[in-house]
């Protein structure tokens, strides 16, 4: 049996990474309006602080103004966000905005105060996105799903569940040709919206589609059998069926599928 590795002998986090973890803890120190050190520091090391100062609750501390932080932390060569543990409004999206260059970003709806307007100045600048997630944000129209089609045609995730998406904007993000995966649940959208994604340019390379508590019969689903030959994971709940046809064999007609949750109304 092995014995229990002496305290000497244990890893010892680096000189660097404690720094980084002493200065998250105290950003109250190095940020506010007369004194801001941390903006001049290399975006290596931002970046590294902002993994960290936004993957806990710590920047909810009374002592630090979370948008001061942010601003002062993130920069252009930021490349992912994750603030799905912090209360959102347009000017927090105005902060991430200036980071050009950003791929990932992970944001929450609930509770958040966003416009539509202040989600379009965002996604305007994000040329090179590639993950977006947003949901239970109703702020999330049609109008915005244009701009992501417009402006963001490496996007390749995109969880907007809980939005108000209609069929209208699905025909537009329809015309992009890197979605993978899409989170479509408890939107507008009907089998015209379906119809119109499955049938675009990444109908046939999308691998996970969530569609639950949606408008789809089994004619949409039909669709997505016929034209994601690569698809792995489906879910889709509370589809109504409304003829007596039995659902898509999936297991003969998505010969890679993986996953499959599913429940009907009848």
């Amino acid at each position: 049996m092995n014995k229990p590795a002496h305290p000497w002998q244990r890893p010892i986090s680096s000189l660097y990474s404690l720094t980084l973890e002493y200065v998250v803890n105290n950003l109250n120190v190095y940020v506010n309006e007369n004194d801001d050190r941390i903006s001049a520091l290399p975006h290596q090391i931002k970046n590294r602080l902002l993994k960290k100062f936004t993957a806990t609750s710590r920047f909810m501390h009374k002592k630090v103004n979370f948008k001061t932080a942010l601003k002062s932390i993130v920069n252009k060569q930021t490349s992912s966000i994750n603030l799905l543990l912090a209360d959102i409004d347009d000017d927090v999206l105005h902060i991430i905005g200036t980071c050009e260059n950003v791929k990932d970003l992970y944001l929450s709806g609930i509770d958040a105060s966003i416009s539509t307007k202040g989600l379009i100045r965002l996604l305007e600048n994000c040329h090179n996105l590639v993950t977006f997630i947003l949901s239970e944000c109703p702020a999330i129209n049609d109008a915005v799903l244009e701009c992501i089609a417009d402006n963001c045609p490496n996007i390749n995730g995109l969880d907007i569940n809980g939005s108000s998406v209609t069929d209208a904007g699905i025909k537009k993000l329809s015309n992009l040709k890197r979605l993978r995966c899409i989170n479509l649940s408890a939107t507008k959208i009907t089998d015209e919206g379906i119809v119109h994604l499955v049938k675009g340019p990444s109908g046939s390379v999308l691998k996970e589609l969530i569609i639950e508590n949606a408008e789809i019969s089994e004619f949409g689903l039909r669709q997505i059998a016929e034209h994601c030959p690569n698809l792995e994971v489906l879910s889709f709940y509370n589809i109504d069926k409304r003829d007596d046809a039995t659902c898509p064999t999936f297991s003969s007609e998505l010969k890679n599928l993986k996953q499959l949750s599913w429940t009907v109304v009848w």
